[in-house]
């Protein structure tokens, strides 16, 4: 499988070394103010999963047939070391199962993975 890129939602820190990659791309340097749709379709055409902690993005990756993948945090409030503890802990697990899923559901206690 190609290399994934990444789309970062606006509930998402930008300033974030883990971050710091032409893998990412980030909604607040597209447009901060685009709705759900739009971070959607943007994904949808540069083949980019999208990283949120948006519960919308869930449903829609449910209920859409389109191709965009998503990667839903359901970590709560973190603080800012806590939550680069938490990717630098878990994201090469979470993102091994991106060829096959549609979406995957990270949490402090484990990831769910969606397939297709």
């Amino acid at each position: 499988m190609p290399a994934c890129r990444y789309l970062i939602d606006v509930n998402l820190p930008k300033y974030f070394s883990f971050f710091h990659s032409p893998d990412f791309e980030f909604v607040i340097d597209i447009n901060a103010k685009w709705p759900d749709r739009d971070i959607w379709q943007y994904a949808c055409e540069h083949e980019l999963v999208i990283v949120t902690k948006d519960s919308d993005f869930y449903h829609r990756c449910l209920l859409d047939k389109r191709p965009a993948k998503v990667i839903h945090l359901k970590l709560g409030n973190l603080l800012l070391k806590d939550l680069h503890a938490f990717f630098h802990n878990n994201w090469e697990q979470i993102t091994i199962h991106l060829q096959d899923a549609r979406m995957i559901i990270a949490t402090p206690d484990g990831i769910e993975v969606f397939a297709y």
